[in-house]
């Protein structure tokens, strides 16, 4: 049930789930991210997670991500991708890892074993920019800057232009994506289900920092 009625229902149903094959094999987009969610799930049903999506990357090798908040199946894929990159995803800070049994709170606090098996981390934006009781923004966090320190790729999850996040973006989802890629210690991307927008809060970003000429 949304909160926010903001998001119109036109779209709704209109287009497929569709597999990885059906997509990929049909046309070929810029850019492609690979997320395993439940590699458990596969399991239980008798089919190895890990040899499908090794499959997948050898028939596709224009699939530049893959990302799992399964630190087991990350660990069976690292340096088996080729070129596409690992990213540990990372959940609710109280939810419980498959693999460690670890809250995903106390294991980003290790980011070195993090960097053993990804090359990269997808935190909610929360983890970054921690919101207040009172739906303020405390100061943000220095996972990023600790991220990049160790050569670790951060990307920000949970945007939504329906979502209610902080009165500091004044109900403006263009100044929260800003907030992200227009800092002292900016995020390597956002994983968004409104990508126009975030499409258009970078190209605000590049505007501002192009260089004017007058004659």
């Amino acid at each position: 049930v949304q909160a926010i009625f903001s998001r119109p229902s036109f779209y709704d149903g209109a287009y497929p789930v569709v597999n990885v094959d059906s997509l990929l094999s049909s046309k070929t987009p810029p850019r492609f991210w690979l997320n395993v969610q439940n590699a458990a799930f596969y399991t239980q049903y008798g089919i190895k997670a890990v040899d499908n999506i090794l499959e997948i990357l050898k028939a596709y090798p224009t699939i530049e991500f893959v990302s799992s908040p399964d630190i087991g199946f990350l660990r069976s894929i690292a340096g088996k991708t080729n070129k596409a990159k690992v990213v540990f995803q990372l959940l609710n800070p109280m939810d419980v890892e498959a693999t460690t049994k670890q809250p995903y709170g106390n294991i980003i606090k290790d980011l070195p074993t993090i960097k053993s098996f990804a090359s990269g981390i997808m935190a909610p934006k929360e983890f970054i920019y921690p919101v207040k009781p009172d739906k303020y923004l405390e100061p943000p966090t220095s996972l990023v800057a600790d991220a990049h320190k160790l050569g670790l790729e951060v990307y920000a999850s949970g945007f939504a232009n329906d979502l209610f996040s902080s009165y500091n973006y004044n109900y403006d989802p263009t100044a929260e994506y800003l907030q992200y890629l227009d800092s002292v210690d900016s995020v390597d991307g956002v994983v968004t289900d409104f990508p126009a927008t975030a499409s258009n809060a970078i190209g605000e970003i590049t505007n501002l920092k192009s260089p004017t000429f007058s004659s």
